[in-house]
């Protein structure tokens, strides 16, 4: 083999291993399988939830360990940081959800919602509310005395979830394979079809102009929210199905995490593939780009996560 064929086959290779020119840049194993990733408010702590119920919380500056906090019931599945990262909240099996300050981890506060594993939930954007997605229903608690103010009505198994940037209207989707709008106060605004099969990961661009949706089929609907009338574009991202998804802080990148084991990245404004982040060995669950949307961090069931540099 020429020298400098050699040379251009090692480099290829490189960036194959990489995924695309995607550049692992840290590397946390454990031994449990992991579900969720959250960045906090300034990128300099990650938190991640592993099946067994154990939290654990990364510098990233320093790329060590800070601590692992065990849920009540060692069963866990969603985690959220609140909008200025004083409070981590986490889901757990039985409706259990637990309010943690952040960075000691100490409990402040524990929510009995319904009686099932808690699905998803999130931090309104100004930070006054929390929604909680279970089995049962959708329901709204506000942050102020940790009181539930509002249950969304139920249609199918909602098992995601996303906030509008005004904090006024939720996206919620599952069993149903439509994409459902909600008021703070529980009226139901719209019902979007699009997906044909059960809507697995959503999201919303800080500005409020695109929203996103992933479903068991692999596909992605990326929608031009800022309209009066949404439409979207139809991305075939992973095989096996979505699990998560994330916006960059501009909204011009959506990560996207898929049970073929890999990371991708799209431009929001053609929906072409920017980069595939190759590394996992199992199913990637978890996606979170960093505030400075200079890198994101994936949680897989092979025990890892990882954060990548995105270019």
């Amino acid at each position: 083999m020429p020298k400098a064929f050699y040379s251009l086959f090692l480099v290829v290779s490189f960036a194959m291993t990489l995924g695309c020119g995607g550049q692992e840049k840290v590397n946390f194993k454990e031994a449990q399988q992991f579900l969720a990733v959250d960045f906090n408010n300034e990128g300099t702590i990650l938190a991640g939830i592993g099946k067994n119920g154990a939290i654990i919380l990364w510098d990233v500056i320093k790329q060590a360990k800070i601590k692992t906090l065990e849920s009540k019931d060692r069963k866990a599945s969603s985690l959220d940081f609140n909008k200025d990262g004083s409070l981590l909240a986490v889901g757990q099996d039985g409706g259990q959800v637990q309010i943690l300050s952040m960075p000691e981890g100490e409990e402040k506060q524990a929510l009995k919602s319904g009686n099932s594993t808690i699905k998803a939930l999130a931090f309104s954007p100004d930070g006054k509310n929390i929604a909680i997605a279970s089995k049962q229903a959708i329901e709204i608690w506000s942050t102020a005395n940790f009181k539930k103010t509002s249950s969304l009505p139920k249609s199918g198994q909602m098992q995601e979830l996303a906030w509008t940037p005004d904090s006024k209207s939720i996206l919620a989707g599952g069993s149903d394979f439509n994409l459902h709008v909600f008021s703070i106060d529980g009226t139901s605004q719209s019902i979007i079809k699009g997906h044909i099969k059960a809507i697995s990961a959503l999201a919303v661009s800080k500005d409020g102009k695109k929203a996103a949706s992933g479903d068991r089929a692999g596909k992605i609907l990326l929608w031009d929210w800022g309209s009066k009338n949404p439409v979207s574009t139809e991305i075939t991202a992973h095989q096996g199905g979505v699990d998560s998804l994330s916006f960059s802080s501009d909204a011009s990148i959506l990560a996207s995490a898929g049970r073929d084991d890999l990371v991708k990245t799209w431009s929001t404004s053609n929906s072409e593939n920017l980069q595939t982040f190759k590394g996992h060995k199992n199913d990637v669950r978890g996606v979170a780009f960093a505030p400075d949307g200079k890198s994101i961090a994936s949680a897989g069931l092979d025990g890892t996560v990882k954060i990548w540099e995105v270019k």
